[in-house]
């Protein structure tokens, strides 16, 4: 493995441990309990939960997402999500990223927002699991020529029952950093 993805395992696993051995509360403590029956089909599976995560996102013009829904799918409003570039990475915690996200399609510069999965790669053991998830989206299109791609990571765990994401980092493709073979269909 070379010495990048070494740093970047080692690093999420970081991540992960802090997160789910300081005993951070789970989703559960903020969300009703009818709420959670709603959406227990979302977290039954590591399928589950992807299948939730992109549909969550997407929205078509004159909607919103399905913040609920998302929200859902996270143990911990303090769970890490960062999203790196070339020349910059943002990390926020569940709710810095919904604040940002919402107020983006309150300004009008979003208005639709589509994601989808196109490709997964998980590595398991116990219950811990790493998803590399690589994305396709369109934001104020419905034009598949327009959409750009990504990779997403995941760390996911299985605790009380039902699978919860423990952090979450993107990055989108771009012309310097194309998304690696293995990572494609």
């Amino acid at each position: 493995m070379p010495t990048k993805n070494k740093f970047l395992f080692k690093g999420l696993i970081a991540i992960f441990a802090s997160c789910f051995l300081s005993g951070l509360p789970v989703a559960q403590s903020r969300v009703s309990a009818a709420t959670l029956v709603d959406y227990q089909a979302d977290v039954q599976s590591q399928d589950s939960v992807l299948k939730a995560f992109y549909e969550s996102l997407t929205f078509p013009e004159g909607s919103g997402p399905d913040w609920g829904r998302f929200r859902n799918l996270f143990a911990s409003a303090t769970v890490p999500l960062i999203r790196t570039t070339p020349g910059a990475v943002l990390v926020t915690d569940l709710n810095g990223f919904l604040d940002n996200f919402g107020l983006r399609i309150k300004s009008g510069s979003l208005n639709s927002f589509f994601e989808g999965e196109v490709f997964r790669k998980t590595e398991i053991y116990g219950n811990i699991a790493q998803v590399v998830s690589t994305y396709r989206k369109g934001m104020n299109t419905t034009d598949p020529q327009k959409f750009v791609r990504g990779v997403n990571s995941l760390q996911i765990f299985f605790k009380d029952g039902r699978w919860w994401i423990a952090s979450l980092m993107w990055e989108d493709e771009s012309p310097a950093n194309p998304i690696p073979q293995k990572y494609l269909k």
